[in-house]
């Protein structure tokens, strides 16, 4: 393991499955042995791109096993334990104590979301209290939960000591800045989960970043990484450009944004390109789309060399 603190570039790892939404254990064991061998610096199983609330019980913990087994003493592992109550979560977060986990990562409850403070402290209250020994990263992406969590919310979290960390993905710049301008007063370290803004929110101070563009290119990201640590402003540029370039591309499918982005993955022999279902794969007209821009992206590369 590289760090006793959570930083750097940790990856949120796609879950390669079958026609049947299993898991594809070999497919899934390939891909993260990629990734920690590009140099990351975590893997986050089981979240929003990890499609971990989609699988089935016995799925994702499968999956969560597999991860573990591949991790173990080699990067940080992070497991998400997101559902629609609180005893669900909590059911959750026993199941991956089990396993041997030592981060799980929870969103605000969803399908009737939970809107007001009172809830959220409730909610994280009683994570906090069946966490097994295990340290709570708390995560704020609205997009999927339908409810943002108050930064006054985040900062009492840490103010009681339930969190150091929090994982930001609301790709909303005012959130963001307004969340890490008094996190270190707050004793809360803050991950950044988008894409749009990587560079500027490294520079502003996040102690790391979880962005799922690094299931296809995890170098970029480290690069980004170690140049912000740098202060390298011409190399974070130049990642920036390519993230971009990578987020218009292969994250922005109209129908779901994982179908892109495990589609371009099967190209590179990771998986089949299925979401797990209802999502839907990606028509002829959306594959042809991606395609253009590898092999573009192929020529490109070619003419530099």
């Amino acid at each position: 393991m590289k760090a006793t603190e959570l930083s750097g570039v940790i990856v949120p790892v796609i879950t390669p499955v079958d026609a049947e939404d299993r898991v594809d254990e070999a497919a899934l064991r390939k891909h993260i042995r990629s990734l920690i061998a590009a140099g990351v610096d975590g893997i986050f199983a089981g979240g929003s791109a990890g499609e971990g609330p989609l699988l089935t019980m016995r799925e994702w913990e499968r999956m969560l096993g597999i991860a573990f087994e591949e991790c173990q003493g080699r990067v940080h592992l992070l497991g998400g334990v997101m559902d629609t109550s609180t005893k669900r979560v909590a059911e959750r977060i026993k199941i991956l104590a089990g396993i041997g986990y030592g981060y799980f990562v929870v969103t605000p409850t969803f399908y009737i979301s939970v809107q007001h403070a009172d809830e959220h402290l409730r909610l994280f209250g009683n994570c906090k209290e069946n966490s097994c020994g295990m340290e709570m990263i708390a995560y704020n992406i609205p997009s999927c939960t339908g409810s943002r969590i108050a930064v006054a919310t985040m900062f009492e979290m840490a103010r009681r000591g339930w969190i150091r960390y929090c994982k930001e993905s609301s790709e909303d710049a005012d959130y963001f800045y307004l969340l890490i301008s008094d996190a270190q007063a707050a004793g809360l370290k803050v991950l950044h989960g988008g894409e749009s803004f990587a560079a500027a929110a490294l520079l502003y101070g996040a102690c790391g970043m979880v962005p799922a563009g690094a299931n296809f290119e995890p170098q970029t990201y480290v690069r980004a990484y170690q140049a912000a640590q740098r202060h390298d402003m011409v190399e974070l540029w130049r990642c920036q450009q390519r993230i971009h370039a990578l987020r218009q591309n292969l994250l922005r499918e109209p129908r779901n944004w994982l179908g892109g982005l495990k589609y371009a993955l099967s190209t590179r022999g990771v998986g089949s390109g299925k979401p797990v279902s209802p999502l839907q794969p990606l028509d002829e007209e959306e594959r042809n789309r991606i395609d253009n821009f590898l092999r573009q992206d192929a020529r490109e590369m070619r003419q530099e060399v």
